[in-house]
């Protein structure tokens, strides 16, 4: 199953959102909405849901009609069977929270629906809160609650809209780390919306990366995310998968292609993690200029050179994409050229581990 979207929306006053994409419900695979607040995330998966109606273009889910703009066409957002999980949760207050993760399952028969929503609550770890209400819920309960009760019909897509954004960072990073596996044991494929780089690293197989309306560029995450400057660190970072080989004096080694580095341990880290090495955190010297022995210290080769202003970006190659950003002055002292072999020092500190969980 294909869904083809490719349509228009208007805000009057406000910005036209112009998306186009195709998602594979077929198969498990959670595919990240990236990019800044305001630049029409929201809007897209309103627009799927059936909560909102563009303008314009065509949606299509094989070959069931979501949307058609020429021919008045239209699926009343149940029949498209879509689930969605907003920031806020958005559970009905008056329900207890096994009442809100059978909401959706009210056409089942009383057996089926009481087994499914006790097969979620174990799922999401809030089995023993099935009898309170909302009100009695920290935020990352009730955004588990949430969570069971968009699963619980089962639907062909989950929708999820910034799902971490209203928790302490404790809380999102837990969530974080279960949320892939309970979407892998239910097979469900999923759309999430974050401009968390962090997020889009753990839990995405594909980025689409969105600014001001419009979809820029898709692709594996850590290959969108390298060179782009983030709303969650500051600077451009690169970004490479590695797999963790250990730990010494409190840091971790990790093995990124033929590269070997060292970085802090951040914690709940399996045997694969990506890193996010801000670029200026990386130094260039000529081999033989006498070394701190407490840097990360990579041979590498210089690929290009990228002016920009005062500054200088050196795209390298160190067995795996690099990239260092030093003052112009600095790479006119090296005599740094396209093709030279020099040394990246790379800080510890410069580098940011983000756990994968397959």
């Amino acid at each position: 199953m294909r869904l083809h979207a490719d349509f228009l929306k208007r805000h009057p006053g406000g910005p036209s959102i112009r998306a186009r994409f195709d998602l594979d419900l077929g198969r498990f695979c959670v595919t990240v909405l990236f990019g800044p607040s305001g630049c029409g995330k929201t809007t897209v998966l309103r627009v799927l849901s059936g909560l909102e109606r563009p303008e314009g273009g065509a949606i299509r889910l094989d070959g069931e009609t979501w949307f058609q703009a020429e021919r008045n066409g239209w699926l009343d957002p149940a029949r498209r069977r879509v689930g969605h999980v907003f920031q806020d949760s958005a559970l009905f207050p008056h329900l207890t929270v096994a009442e809100n993760v059978g909401y959706g399952l009210r056409t089942w028969s009383a057996g089926a629906r009481a087994a499914r929503v006790q097969e979620l609550l174990e799922r999401v770890g809030v089995v023993e809160l099935a009898r309170r209400r909302p009100g009695a819920l920290s935020g990352g309960q009730k955004q588990r609650v949430a969570l069971a009760r968009a699963l619980a019909p089962k639907p062909r897509l989950l929708l999820l809209d910034e799902p971490f954004a209203a928790l302490d960072r404790p809380a999102a990073e837990q969530l974080r780390r279960e949320l892939r596996t309970l979407l892998q044991a239910e097979a469900m494929p999923a759309l999430v919306v974050t401009h968390h780089r962090g997020d889009a690293l753990s839990l995405g197989d594909r980025l689409l990366l969105m600014d001001q309306g419009r979809i820029l560029q898709d692709g594996r995450p850590e290959e969108v995310l390298t060179g782009l400057a983030g709303a969650d660190g500051p600077g451009a970072e690169s970004i490479v998968r590695a797999r963790c080989a250990g730990r010494v004096e409190g840091l971790l080694r990790l093995e990124a292609g033929s590269a070997v580095l060292f970085a802090a341990d951040p914690g709940a880290v399996g045997e694969q993690a990506h890193l996010c090495i801000r670029s200026e955190g990386v130094a260039l010297e000529r081999p033989g200029s006498g070394l701190l022995s407490h840097r990360n210290v990579l041979p590498v080769r210089v690929l290009d050179l990228l002016q920009e202003g005062a500054l200088t970006r050196v795209r390298l190659d160190g067995g795996f994409p690099l990239e260092a950003l030093l003052t112009t002055w600095a790479c006119n002292d090296l005599q740094v050229k396209v093709g030279d072999s020099l040394q990246a020092l790379v800080k510890a500190t410069a580098i940011r581990v983000i756990p994968i969980h397959d």
